[in-house]
C-alpha cells in the first residue's frame, strides 16, 4: 500500500469580515482619520460661505460614488465563497442601497439634466431623498454588527442570498424614492429657495446621529476585523460629511455643499481601496501557500508514485557500499522475498545462503562490483522467499565513481520475473506442441509477417513440395505455383496483405513428383486488441479426392436424371395404349358388370401408375431447378377449391369426411395455380392414405400477417416429433407410415414443399404425435391489392372439328389404340410405323393434323417434323405424343417446328381441344390439365 499522505498546508483566511486587524492596519486607519479631522477643523468655519453653482458638479461626484458603492458591494459579495455569513449580504445590501439612492438623487437634482430634475422632483425631493441615502449605510452596519455577534450563517445558496438582497436594496429605494417625488403633499418642505428650512433639522440631525450610533457600536466590539476597521474609517468620514453638507452649512452652493460631497467620495472610496488592497495582500499569500502546497504535494507525489511503481512493478531499489560492504534495500523488498529489508541488509551472508548454489558467483561477482564502471549490468538468480518457494530475480545496476574516479557504491533496482520465467517456459511448451500439431496436419500450413513474408512452414509443406526452408523463404513459394494461375494468386494475396481481409483462393501446387494438384488455400489474420495484424496463418487442403467424388456425384445424378427420363418414357410408352383402350371400352356401349369393374380398376390404376410418373419427374425438375411457375393473378380461395373437388372421389371411396373451410374474403396471389392446386391435392391425398377410413378431414384457408395459410388437418396416424423436420425429404416414409401405405414412392410432400416454396411461401408439418392425427400449413405471400378479377366466365365447350389425322408411332399397339379413340370421334385416321412411312403417307393423305412419336428407329419424329415443315409448310398441326417430358426434349421440338407436345399416355381429353384450337404464330405446350403456348 502507498504511505498515508500528509496534511496539505492551510489556505490563508480570505474573508475580510473574519481576518483580524493587526497593528498596520489601525495604525493606517487612525492616519486616515486624523487627516479627515484636520480638513473638517480647517473646513467648518467656511462651511456657509456661498459660492456659484456648477451644474457639472452634481454628475462628476455622484457617478464616483455610484462606481465605489457598487464595487464595494460586489467585492463583499465575493466573500461569500469563502465564508456564508449572513452580516456581509447585510452589508453589501446597503452598499447597493446607497448606489441607487446616489443615482436617483442626482436624476432629481434641479438644475443638472434639467430645470426641475428628470424624474420630476418637488422642491423638498432632493433634500428627503439625501437623508434617506445617508441613513442606509449606517443601518446597514448596525445590522452587520449586529448579525456578526449572533454569527449567523446563510441558510440558502449564496446566489439565492444575492439575489433577495439586491431585490431588497432596490425595492426598497424605489420605495422611497416614489415617496419623495411624488408625496409633496405628505412630506413637510425641507428647502425654502436654496436655503434649508427648520423641518430639515429632524431629517439632518437624525443621519447624524445614526451615523454617530454606527460608529460607537461597531468600536465597542471586542475584537475588530480588518473590514470592521475600515467600516469606522467609512463612517467617520460621512459624519464629516453630514456635519459640512447639512449641518454646518447655509444652503446649497457653498463651500459646505462642495466640500461635504467630497468627503463622500473619499467615504465611499476607503472601504473600497482598503478590499482592493488587503485582497491582493491575502492573494500573493494565498498564491505563495499554494506554491509551497504544490511543491510539497510534487515531492510528496513523486514519493508516492516511486513507490506505487515499486509495488506495481514488483520491484525493490538498493545500494551497495562498496568500502563496507554492507547492502540497503528499500521497504519493498519484503514484498518480493519475504525477508525483512533489514535482514537482508544486514549481513552478506543471510543474503547469500537465500541464494540459488547455481547463481551465488554471478550475483557475488556483480555485488563485489566486477563490472566496468559506470556500465550498466544486470544479473538473474533465483532467491529462496520466506515461505520456501524460489523465486526469480533480476538484478539491474550501475557503479558511481567519487571525485578520484574511484568506485565507491552500486545502486539499482530488483525486480520479480518469476512469472515472466514462468511464461516464457509456458510460451516454449506451447510453441513445441503447435510445432508437433502442425507437423502432424495433413494440410500444408505455413505463416507470414504482416507484410506477407513467409517465415515458417510446417513439415507436410517440404515433403510434398520437395523443398528446403531457404527456397521457400519469404516468396520464394512462387516457384511451385502454376505459372498460368500465379498472377492472380498474387494479386490476391496481396490484396489481403493490405487490407487484414482473409484469403481464401483454389490453385495448383506442383509437388515433389513434377504434378499439379489443386489445393483449397485459406489465410487468416491473427490481431491484436486494437485490430492489427500481427502474423498470417496459413493452409493448403489437398482437394484433389474431393473433387474426383464431386465429378462423379455429377455423373451419378447426371445419370439418374437420364434413368428418371428413361424410365418415365418407357413406362409411358405402354401405359398410352392402355389408357386408350380403357377409353375405347368405356364407349363401347353396355357392358357385363364384371368388365365394367375390371375397366373401373385399370382406369384407375393406370392412371396412379401415371401420377407415380409425372411426380417423378416434377421432383427432378425441382432439384435441378428447372421447374418454370406461370404465374397469373390468381385466387388461392378457387385453387383450394379445385384441389377438394379433384381430390373428392378418392376421399369418399376410402368413406372420409371432407369439411372446406375458406376464408369469405378473396386470396389473390401471383402464383401458378396449377402448382398451387397440385400441392393441395398431394396433401388431400396424404391425408386419404394415411387417416383410417371414416377419418375426418378438414381443409382451410384464411388471411394472415399479408400471407395466405392454407391448412390440411387430419384425425388419422400422426407423425412421431422426430420426425416432424424429415417427412418434407426426397422418399421418406416413416415405419409406421409404410405399414399403411396404399402406394406412393414417398416423394409427394417432396413435391408440395418445392411448389410452395418456389412461390416464396414456407409449408409446415404438425402433429401432437401418434395416433394424434396430423396438421399440414402452407403459408404463401399475398398481393397488395386485392382487387377482384375480372369475371371471364368459363368458356363453353367447342365443338369436335372433324380433321383428316395422321398418327406416327413405333410402338403399334399405341399408335392403332390411339387410331382407334380418334376415329370413335369421327376423324379420319392414317396410321405410320415409321418416319420415311409417315412421310409417304403425308404427302399422299394430307392430313390436317400430325400426331408424331420422338423416339423412333430410323428417321425420328424430330427429323419427319423438319421435313413436313420444310414441304407442307405451316398448314399442318404438328402434335409431338412422346414418352419424353423434360425440358429439353420440350425445346427439342419446339426447335424441330412442332406446336404442341403431349407426354404420353393422351387420351381424348388431351387430344380433342388442340384438334379443335385454331392455330396461331407459335408453338404450344401441352400439359396435363392446361394447354400452353411457348
Amino acid at each position: 500500500m502507498p504511505p498515508n499522505r500528509s496534511p496539505a498546508p492551510e489556505a490563508p483566511q480570505l474573508t475580510l469580515s473574519e481576518r483580524p486587524a493587526d497593528a498596520s492596519s489601525r495604525r493606517a486607519a487612525m492616519l486616515v482619520v486624523a487627516l479627515s479631522a484636520g480638513i473638517f477643523l480647517a473646513l467648518a468655519p467656511l462651511a456657509d460661505v456661498p459660492l456659484a453653482q456648477a451644474a457639472w458638479f452634481i454628475p462628476l461626484i455622484q457617478s464616483a460614488l455610484i462606481i465605489n458603492d457598487l464595487t464595494t458591494a460586489a467585492l463583499l459579495f465575493g466573500q461569500l465563497r469563502f465564508n456564508r455569513q449572513s452580516a456581509v449580504v447585510v452589508l453589501a445590501g446597503g452598499y447597493v442601497f446607497a448606489a441607487v439612492m446616489a443615482g436617483i438623487h442626482m436624476l432629481t437634482f434641479p438644475g443638472v439634466f434639467s430645470a426641475g430634475g428628470l424624474l420630476g422632483a418637488g422642491t423638498q425631493t432632493t433634500g428627503y431623498l439625501y437623508v434617506f441615502w445617508h441613513l442606509g449605510t449606517p443601518l446597514a452596519v448596525l445590522a452587520y454588527t449586529a448579525l456578526r455577534q449572533r454569527k449567523r450563517k446563510l441558510k440558502r445558496p449564496a446566489p439565492v442570498a444575492i439575489a433577495e438582497a439586491l431585490a431588497v436594496a432596490v425595492l426598497l429605494a424605489g420605495g422611497l424614492a416614489l415617496l419623495a417625488t411624488r408625496g409633496n403633499d405628505l412630506l413637510p418642505p425641507m428647502l425654502d429657495g436654496i436655503r434649508y428650512s427648520s423641518a430639515f433639522n429632524s431629517g439632518r440631525y437624525g443621519q447624524w446621529v445614526v451615523t454617530g450610533l454606527a460608529m460607537v457600536v461597531l468600536w465597542r466590539r471586542r475584537t475588530h476585523s480588518v473590514l470592521d476597521v475600515w467600516l469606522l474609517v467609512m463612517l467617520c468620514d460621512s459624519f464629516f460629511e453630514i456635519a459640512l453638507v447639512s449641518i454646518f452649512n447655509a444652503g446649497r452652493y457653498d463651500v459646505g455643499f462642495y466640500a461635504g460631497r467630497v468627503y463622500a467620495v473619499v467615504a465611499s472610496s476607503i472601504v473600497l481601496v482598503m478590499l482592493l488592497t488587503e485582497y491582493g495582500k491575502m492573494y500573493r499569500e494565498l498564491a505563495g501557500a499554494q506554491e509551497t502546497a504544490r511543491s510539497e504535494a510534487s515531492l510528496r507525489e513523486s514519493r508516492e508514485v516511486l513507490s506505487l511503481a515499486m509495488h506495481g512493478g514488483r520491484m525493490a531499489a538498493w545500494t551497495r557500499d562498496l568500502e563496507h560492504g554492507t547492502t540497503w534495500w528499500t521497504p519493498e523488498v519484503e514484498e518480493l522475498t519475504g525477508w525483512p529489508a533489514v535482514a537482508l541488509g544486514a549481513s552478506d551472508r543471510f543474503f547469500f545462503d537465500r541464494v540459488h548454489p547455481a547463481d551465488r558467483e554471478n550475483v557475488r561477482a556483480m555485488m563485489d562490483a566486477e563490472a566496468a564502471p559506470q556500465e550498466e549490468f544486470a544479473v538473474e538468480f533465483r532467491l529462496r522467499h520466506a515461505d520456501g518457494r524460489w523465486r526469480w530475480l533480476e538484478a539491474r545496476g550501475q557503479a558511481l565513481l567519487d571525485e578520484d574516479g574511484a568506485l565507491t557504491r552500486l545502486f539499482g533496482v530488483a525486480v520479480d520475473i518469476t512469472v515472466h520465467k514462468q511464461s516464457a517456459q509456458a510460451t516454449a511448451e506451447l510453441e513445441a506442441r503447435f510445432r508437433a500439431l502442425a507437423d502432424g496436419m495433413p494440410q500444408l500450413a505455413w505463416m507470414a509477417r504482416p507484410d506477407g513474408w513467409i517465415y515458417w512452414y510446417n513439415r507436410r509443406w517440404y515433403e510434398y513440395t520437395g523443398t528446403t526452408f531457404e527456397q521457400m523463404e519469404g516468396w520464394g513459394w512462387r516457384s511451385v505455383q502454376d505459372p498460368v494461375v500465379l498472377p492472380a494468386v498474387v494479386a490476391q494475396i496481396r490484396r489481403s496483405f493490405e487490407t487484414g481481409e482473409d484469403f481464401e483462393m483454389v490453385f495448383p501446387l506442383r509437388g515433389a513428383d513434377g504434378e499439379f494438384r489443386p489445393f483449397l488455400t485459406r489465410m487468416l489474420p491473427l490481431k491484436d486488441a486494437e485490430g492489427h495484424v500481427l502474423a498470417w496463418f496459413g493452409t493448403n487442403t489437398d482437394i484433389t479426392q474431393q473433387r474426383a467424388e464431386e465429378e462423379a456425384l455429377r455423373i451419378a445424378d447426371r445419370r439418374k436424371d437420364e434413368f428418371i427420363a428413361t424410365l418415365a418414357h418407357e413406362l409411358r410408352n405402354p401405359l398410352a395404349p392402355i389408357r386408350t383402350a380403357v377409353e375405347l371400352i368405356g364407349r363401347a356401349g353396355p357392358l357385363p358388370p364384371t368388365v365394367v369393374r375390371m375397366r373401373e380398376i385399370l382406369d384407375r390404376q393406370s392412371r396412379h401408375l401415371t401420377r407415380l410418373v409425372d411426380d417423378l419427374l416434377e421432383v427432378s425438375r425441382i432439384t435441378q431447378g428447372k421447374l418454370l411457375l406461370q404465374r397469373s393473378r390468381v385466387s388461392l380461395s378457387e385453387c383450394v377449391h379445385d384441389a377438394v373437388h379433384a381430390a373428392r372421389p378418392a376421399l369418399e371411396a376410402a368413406g372420409h369426411q371432407l369439411v372446406e373451410h375458406t376464408d369469405p374474403e378473396p386470396l389473390y396471389a401471383n402464383a401458378d395455380a396449377t402448382r398451387i392446386t397440385q400441392a393441395v391435392v398431394n396433401l388431400l391425398n396424404n391425408a386419404s392414405k394415411f387417416t383410417p377410413p371414416g377419418g375426418r378431414i378438414v381443409v382451410s384457408s384464411w388471411r394472415e400477417d399479408g400471407k395466405a395459410c392454407i391448412c390440411v388437418a387430419d384425425n388419422g396416424i400422426g407423425i412421431a416429433p422426430e420426425h416432424l423436420h424429415s417427412i418434407f425429404g426426397m422418399f421418406s416414409q416413416v415405419s409406421s407410415a409404410r405399414e399403411r401405405s396404399h402406394g406412393g414412392l414417398g416423394i409427394g410432400l417432396a413435391l408440395v414443399r418445392g411448389f410452395v416454396e418456389l412461390h416464396g411461401g414456407t409449408v409446415e408439418a404438425r402433429s401432437a404425435g401418434t395416433g394424434q392425427g396430423s396438421e399440414f400449413l402452407i403459408r404463401v405471400p399475398l398481393l397488395q391489392s386485392d382487387a377482384p378479377l375480372a369475371e371471364t366466365g368459363r368458356q363453353p365447350a367447342r365443338p369436335a372439328m372433324l380433321r383428316r389425322v395422321l398418327v406416327v408411332d413405333d410402338n403399334v399397339d399405341a399408335a392403332t389404340s390411339l387410331a382407334a379413340l380418334l376415329s370413335h370421334e369421327g376423324h379420319e385416321v392414317r396410321v405410320a410405323h415409321g418416319g420415311e412411312e409417315a412421310l409417304m403417307l403425308a404427302f399422299e393423305f394430307e392430313p390436317e393434323a400430325v400426331l408424331l412419336d420422338i423416339g423412333m428407329p430410323g428417321m425420328n419424329g424430330l427429323e419427319v417434323a423438319r421435313e413436313l415443315r420444310r414441304r407442307m409448310g405451316t398448314g399442318v398441326r404438328l402434335i409431338a405424343v412422346t414418352g419424353w417430358g423434360q425440358a429439353q426434349d420440350r425445346e427439342l421440338t419446339r426447335e424441330a417446328g412442332f406446336d404442341f407436345h403431349l407426354t404420353k399416355p393422351v387420351g381424348q381429353v388431351e387430344v380433342e381441344p388442340l384438334l379443335a384450337t385454331r392455330i396461331r404464330a407459335g408453338v404450344g405446350v401441352a400439359e396435363r390439365g392446361a394447354v400452353q403456348r411457348h
